[in-house]
């Protein structure tokens, strides 16, 4: 590609900038995606990056998964341990060649999968690399569906609670994953009970603990990028219909879970955790918008903003139905009085307090894109609004004027039975003498 000037001669240095925005730029962005539509394994952005405490949200803590945290110092100690997990994986030294093998078969193609250079990472170093994260990461997923420790003969101590929360942190973040296609080559060769780690993992955010989700229909039937994909597509549920009415309607000028309850939309606890389970309905007099109730602690904050971020970073090809759930759940928070109204309604369960809980909404949904499912039930709450005008206004009446009529309802109240007495006074009194 030529340019020219105003004076009709060719500008070097333009040419230049277009030649290097052609090779460089453009085959940037479409190494973003891979052939069949499916996002590559990407590094988080500067500016999602910019959250505080970003590092505690998606940098490893104990353990690398891949190529882009590989080697990192603070992490190197679990190096060896993989190489005992991958023995134990594998049964014996004389079935590890056939393991090796067949990740060695689908290297190539999982190296593909990652947008960041990696030609500083020769192909058998790159084979190794997958082969024995992939072996640690089943036989992790083994360990804690079967809720047992390492065997005794790695020589490393039992692995604490603590620790165990550490990896499971780790193996969930945007940053720390391997092609699936990897773990369905070491698959293919020993059963592994991924639905059982699954359930273990979604758990998490669910208050019921004792009542496990029950998978939903085709649930099975996924094929994920990734495990933190999977991991997200379990716990997200199924979505209802992405339509959604672009007709032009009046804005809803609701910005919190206070003001719903203002003009008569209550909140109730969805029946399960799903972050999907979100919809609102109408009853004769008032309106009720649901919600799953979700725990908050800091192992479910992080994954919760891992799975945004995953979803963000697919750009077109995302659903974005966690990143619904974010935002609808950040519009409901306008002071932490909003946070204490959906804890009492058994909406969130979070460790931190209202403000932090607050403050942790507000900060990452400032970069999370809106999602159909978010759209709806937007449009939905707007509907509701508009559509009963006289039934919002009589609610909001009463909502706002209730201790006022709460006091002369009990005025009337203490009069009742005075008058009851003085009319009792008068029907027992004698007839007057004419």
């Amino acid at each position: 590609m030529e340019s020219k000037g105003n004076n009709g001669y060719r500008d070097p240095h333009l040419d230049k900038v277009l030649t290097t925005m052609n090779s460089t730029t453009i085959e940037k962005l479409n190494r973003n995606f891979i052939g069949d539509g499916k996002p590559l394994i990407q590094k988080v952005p500067a500016f999602l990056r910019s959250i505080e405490k970003a590092d505690r949200l998606f940098d490893p803590d104990i353990v690398a998964i891949g190529p882009i945290h590989h080697g990192n110092d603070n992490l190197k100690d679990m190096e060896e341990i993989k190489k005992m997990a991958a023995m134990e994986f594998c049964c014996s030294s004389l079935k590890f060649s056939s393991f090796y093998h067949s990740v060695r078969k689908v290297a190539a193609h999982a190296r593909a999968c990652y947008a960041h250079d990696l030609s500083g990472v020769g192909d058998d170093e790159f084979t190794d690399m997958m082969f024995y994260d992939g072996c640690f990461l089943l036989q992790f997923m083994t360990m804690v569906a079967q809720d047992r420790g390492p065997p005794a003969h790695w020589k490393v101590p039992r692995l604490s609670e603590n620790m165990v929360r550490r990896i499971s942190r780790d193996v969930l973040l945007v940053e720390n994953q391997i092609p699936w296609v990897v773990l369905e080559s070491l698959i293919s060769l020993k059963h592994v009970h991924v639905d059982r780690y699954i359930a273990a993992a979604i758990s998490d955010f669910d208050v019921q603990w004792a009542k496990p989700q029950v998978d939903f229909e085709g649930a099975d039937k996924y094929q994920p990028f990734h495990l933190l994909d999977l991991v997200r597509h379990r716990q997200l549920g199924p979505l209802a219909s992405q339509e959604v009415d672009e007709a032009p309607r009046p804005m809803l000028n609701i910005c919190s879970a206070m003001e719903l309850a203002e003009v008569g939309i209550q909140l109730t606890a969805s029946k399960t955790a799903r972050f999907a389970d979100i919809g609102v309905g109408k009853s004769l007099l008032m309106g009720k918008l649901w919600l799953p109730p979700v725990f908050l602690g800091e192992l479910t904050m992080c994954w919760l903003t891992n799975m945004a971020a995953f979803e963000m970073l697919q750009g077109g090809t995302s659903d974005y139905g966690v990143s619904s759930y974010v935002q609808v759940m950040a519009v409901l928070m306008n002071c932490a009085d909003d946070v204490r109204e959906l804890r009492t309604k058994r909406i969130l369960y979070p460790v931190l307090s209202d403000q932090q809980t607050l403050d942790f909404f507000k900060s990452i949904c400032r970069y999370l894109p809106y999602g159909q499912q978010y759209k709806r039930v937007l449009q939905q709450l707007s509907d509701y609004h508009h559509h009963r005008p006289v039934r919002v206004t009589l609610h909001k009446f009463v909502y706002t004027n209730f201790k006022y009529i709460l006091t002369a309802g009990s005025a009337f109240g203490f009069l009742i039975p005075i008058l009851k007495a003085i009319l009792s006074l008068k029907q027992s009194a004698p007839p007057h003498a004419f």
